[in-house]
């Protein structure tokens, strides 16, 4: 052990320098681990168990915008730590979005989920018109809208948070597979995530608009006589 005062080399058991009695300091108990493969893949490991939360928040804070740390982190992750799985035990699945039971695909639409609209229409449009053909005019009559209602409720209420999460975890995944700038990556999410009132009423009466011609084209003819 080399002595800091003198430079004299001494044994690694020494207390104090052989040479000027100067007290050596125990740099052996002090010196970190060798940077092996191993040690290091240990501490990015620890290191990444420790800031999952912090990255997800700071992730889908970016994304969702104004309205994550007052109203979506609560109805995801309710009792449970923010994360980017999308496995439902580690998540709140109970939540219930208002705005989607109300609004439907206008509220999927104004929070960009343009793809995710247009195929929910799409399935409740072709489950309508299944039932038209199979419970015919006067059971459709009874049936019909209230079995409309019930999908939709089911679809965009019930399911609206976690479509929305997954969403979200998706378009993050793009962006960050793409580049590791974190200033960046969250310029980016925020111009694809927070909300739009050009695409809630835009992007609706086309979708809307393809539900009427499917219907007009596919219904049976008692639907449009009525």
């Amino acid at each position: 052990m080399r002595c800091t005062n003198c430079g004299q080399e001494n044994s690694r058991d020494a207390q104090v320098c052989s040479n000027c009695e100067q007290r050596l300091a125990n740099t052996q108990a002090q010196m970190p681990p060798p940077l092996t493969p191993v040690n290091i893949a240990k501490e990015a490991q620890s290191v990444q168990r420790g800031s999952d939360s912090d990255t997800a928040d700071t992730l889908l804070a970016a994304f969702v915008g104004e309205k994550y740390d007052s109203y979506y982190r609560e109805k995801w992750f309710k009792n449970h730590v923010p994360t980017l799985d999308k496995d439902v035990t580690k998540m709140n699945m109970r939540s219930f979005n208002v705005a989607g039971f109300f609004l439907g695909i206008f509220w999927l639409c104004y929070r960009k989920m343009y793809i995710a609209a247009a195929l929910i229409m799409l399935a409740i449009t072709v489950i309508d018109l299944i039932m038209m053909y199979v419970l015919g005019m006067e059971s459709y009559n009874v049936l019909g809208q209230s079995t409309f209602v019930f999908v939709w409720i089911v679809m965009t209420g019930i399911l609206g948070n976690y479509l929305y999460f997954d969403h979200s975890v998706r378009q993050i995944q793009k962006t960050t597979g793409v580049t590791s700038d974190p200033n960046l990556i969250r310029e980016q999410l925020a111009k694809k995530g927070g909300t739009s009132w050009v695409g809630a009423i835009g992007v609706s009466i086309v979708i809307i608009t393809l539900s009427v011609v499917l219907t007009y084209f596919f219904a049976p003819e008692w639907y449009w006589i009525e």
